[in-house]
């Protein structure tokens, strides 16, 4: 009898396939060609993704604040002491400006001291208090109170020098020189000499003045208010 005799195989070789030649494995095809794919023409090139920023919390981070900050303590403080010295300013102002020798008393308003004065107040309030519109309405209602002080103030100069060079002839009738810090103390709304007729500062204020008074006094607060507009919004 016969026997099939069988080829023994190697250890670590390749199966035997039919043909007689063992089998590769294939690379991977694309679609459309052969092997592995290249970077060029035909296939789009890969982009570098760039790093997204990353928030905290998975927010974004809130917008920065609107203006300058401020110190509305301090910007009042400041505003009122310009208001003081302002006020101090324009009476000296007015009554050097004022024409004290004739028969009759002169004196002449000017716009570019109340303009001057609403200005620094403005500018003030908006340096320290940053971009704060209450704080422009409290600088304009200082620059008008600067104005009306610094009138009636500086009418007290002007009745004090005109009591000085007629101290002679007023002593006659009970009167003596006062200051201006008398006057406007102590005679804000009663007569210079008791029982004579005619009113205090204030009234002798209102009747020498007139319309262009009030018109220059409106525009202190316009000059601080539009003052602190321009400063805040730098």
């Amino acid at each position: 009898m016969s026997q099939n005799w069988q080829q023994p195989q190697q250890p670590g070789g390749y199966p035997q396939q039919p043909g007689g030649y063992p089998q590769q494995p294939a690379p991977p095809q694309q679609a459309g060609g052969y092997g592995t794919p290249q970077p060029g023409y035909g296939y789009p090139q890969g982009q570098p993704q760039q790093p997204q920023p990353q928030y905290g919390g998975g927010f974004p981070p809130p917008p920065p604040p609107v203006g300058r900050p401020g110190n509305p303590m301090l910007a009042v403080g400041a505003a009122i002491v310009a208001t003081l010295v302002g006020a101090f300013l324009y009476a000296f102002l007015l009554s050097s400006m004022a024409d004290t020798d004739g028969p009759e008393v002169k004196v002449t308003q000017f716009a570019y001291a109340g303009v001057i004065v609403g200005a620094l107040i403005g500018f003030l309030v908006a340096k320290f208090g940053g971009r704060n519109p209450a704080l422009w309405v409290v600088g304009a209602v200082l620059a008008l109170a600067a104005v009306f002080l610094g009138e009636l103030y500086g009418y007290a100069m002007i009745m004090s020098d005109l009591l000085d060079k007629h101290a002679d002839q007023l002593q006659s009738v009970g009167m003596k020189p006062m200051s201006a810090s008398e006057i406007f103390f102590q005679h804000f709304n009663t007569p210079l000499v008791k029982g004579m007729p005619g009113g205090g500062l204030f009234d002798g204020w209102k009747e020498d003045s007139d319309a262009m008074t009030y018109i220059f006094m409106a525009l202190a607060p316009v000059a601080a208010v539009s003052t602190a507009y321009r400063i805040s919004n730098r």
